[in-house]
């Protein structure tokens, strides 16, 4: 229940990352608006955006930081890689201790005993162990010496690359997120600016969708020549204002068109 998107601009020079800061838990009928982002910076010029789990993330992050900050010179696809490969780990530890340590086993033990069980202890272990999931999704958002790259890894543990569309989007305000680019004709030629805008409209559009904060909006840069940095309150009390200028103008063209269809002409063949 959240929106994190990315977007590719300047040809692959830069990147835009926006989030809100919503928080929610199904089993406690909880919903609420934290004051921690959920972009996080991995290095100078890389980023993962999370939603789900609200507690998943957190050490999967760390063990992805450690591995990546022994790398040199590490690429985007490095850092996802990484952090697909702790997604991994972590899932599976989840499954071992939900699923195997219930019986008395860890995985190895498992698999060192499977010829004195059952097959249809096997099979019930087995196919519910796969089940598992961690219920957490991230984006991750860089640049590199070969441009911008963006990543999705969700469970069971898998990375999807989307730069042949350019942006990546996750969480329950997806679909508002991705018709407004849709909408407004992304391209990843666009500038940096206009990338900021199309994030930003793209976030207050899927506040529409249940459990998307509205409180909150974080946006994040990301230069090939300047780093990463996140829009600071000036920019973004620019951005509201823009916005309510821009709702105001679709509206009185919505009256415009309403008025066009009252006197349409509907004359039979």
């Amino acid at each position: 229940m959240t929106i994190c998107l990315a977007l590719v601009c300047d040809g692959g020079k830069s990147v835009v990352a926006v989030a809100d800061r919503m928080v929610s838990d199904a089993s406690l009928a909880l919903e609420f608006e934290q004051r921690t982002r959920k972009i996080e910076l991995i290095g100078a010029s890389f980023s993962a955006l999370t939603a789900g789990d609200a507690l998943a993330h957190t050490d999967l992050l760390r063990d992805a930081t450690d591995s990546i900050a022994g790398m040199a010179q590490a690429s985007v696809r490095d850092v996802a890689a990484a952090v697909e490969g702790c997604f991994i780990q972590h899932r599976q530890a989840l499954a071992e201790k939900s699923v195997l340590r219930r019986v008395g086993m860890d995985y190895d033990t498992f698999l060192e005993k499977q010829q004195n069980l059952s097959d249809a202890l096997i099979l019930a272990l087995s196919s519910e162990y796969q089940s598992v999931e961690l219920g957490v999704e991230l984006l991750i958002a860089g640049i590199d010496s070969s441009g911008a790259h963006l990543y999705e890894i969700s469970d069971p543990g898998t990375a999807r690359c989307f730069d042949s569309i350019g942006y990546a989007a996750i969480g329950s305000g997806l679909p508002h997120a991705e018709g407004f680019l849709t909408e407004a004709d992304y391209s990843p030629d666009i500038s940096l600016n206009r990338g900021v805008w199309l994030a930003y409209v793209a976030k207050r559009r899927s506040e529409r969708a249940p459990g998307v904060g509205s409180r909150f909006t974080d946006i994040l840069t990301i230069e090939a020549d300047k780093g990463a940095s996140f829009l600071g309150q000036t920019s973004m009390n620019q951005l509201n204002a823009i916005y309510q200028g821009y709702v105001q103008q679709l509206e009185n063209a919505s009256l415009s068109v309403e008025k066009s269809i009252k006197e349409l002409s509907l004359e039979p063949e």
